[in-house]
């Protein structure tokens, strides 16, 4: 992320970034010295640490307006000499557990005038935190709500198993070529090992053409035609925290018909479907039409936003 600065800030506001599930706007007056004030700060900055992560922004207004309330109007900056950082950064940590990696961009708005804005970047946990009214919350919409049992539950859960995102591509021959190749590449962003970890794939058996998957592979009837069914994995090799893996598997194309024990021509599924299972992990799965992973990788669970630049 590029350093945060007044002409970010301007520009911020010149573009109309609206606040968002990652990002929130404070006005200067949301810091004192009250107990009050000092609660809502650790209501916000928990909801994100118990959400997605995201940026509290200090020192800038919005709109009062209802059309116009969640977007910024003008920059509202705090009286450094009367809201230090050390003293925000001690509200913070009133939070509990401590949350790790909370970083505070002071950022200088007048020299004259000592005056500043305060960026708060907000880690996304692995487990829930306790603000000072001793309730958990919540990023919703635009604000904080309250967080119910089962949701502090799960996110407590968190660092109970590991977390993995997913992405599948397939990569058909050229025409003069035979053998082609699906690829999985799983990466662990949580923070837990992940010991065993297995993907379930079925793959139409025409993928612009039919197609025969490498052994261990067999054919069944899906709701709208037939498919291929194979599995991938690493056999006894974990996946570390922050690790990455591809795993991979052939197919040929040299394939002039699949009839059944009838010996009636198969007709083939559209659907792609993909299984990830990984130690105690909810099972991840997905169904798309094949067609978008014969063009780029395609993401199969919502988390996924790494960037993929291998073939």
């Amino acid at each position: 992320m590029s350093e945060w600065t007044k002409q970010r800030l301007d520009q911020m506001i010149s573009d109309g970034v609206e606040e968002n599930l990652l990002l929130d706007y404070k006005r200067a007056d949301s810091l004192a010295k009250t107990d009050g004030k000092k609660t809502e700060v650790t209501k916000d900055v928990s909801s994100f640490a118990n959400s997605s992560g995201g940026v509290l922004i200090y020192g800038v207004a919005e709109f009062d307006d209802d059309a116009r309330r969640h977007l910024p109007e003008r920059l509202d900056p705090i009286q450094r000499s009367e809201i230090k950082k050390e003293w925000l950064d001690q509200v913070i940590q009133t939070i509990q557990p401590r949350i790790e990696g909370v970083v505070i961009h002071p950022v200088t708005i007048s020299e004259p005038d000592n005056t500043v804005c305060y960026v708060v970047e907000v880690p996304q946990s692995h487990t829930a935190h306790m603000a000072r009214d001793h309730r958990y919350h919540k990023r919703h919409n635009f604000t904080t709500a309250h967080m119910e049992d089962y949701e502090v539950r799960d996110v407590m859960n968190r660092k109970t198993h590991p977390k993995i995102r997913a992405f599948i591509r397939i990569n058909r021959p050229v025409s003069y070529k035979h053998e082609g190749t699906i690829v999985v590449r799983l990466e662990n962003y949580g923070h837990i090992l992940a010991r065993h970890v297995m993907v379930e794939l079925e793959v139409p058996i025409n993928v612009n053409g039919l197609i025969q998957i490498d052994k261990p592979s067999f054919t069944k009837k899906c709701e709208d035609g037939s498919c291929w069914t194979c599995r991938l994995h690493n056999a006894d090799v974990p996946l570390f925290a922050g690790g990455d893996v591809v795993l991979r598997k052939g197919f040929n194309t040299d394939v002039s018909s699949m009839t059944d024990s009838n010996r009636k021509p198969l007709q083939s599924t559209r659907n792609l479907v993909v299984r990830i299972f990984a130690d105690d992990m909810p099972p991840i799965k997905k169904t798309m039409d094949c067609a978008g992973a014969l063009l780029d990788w395609i993401p199969i669970n919502p988390e996924a936003q790494s960037t993929i630049s291998e073939n």
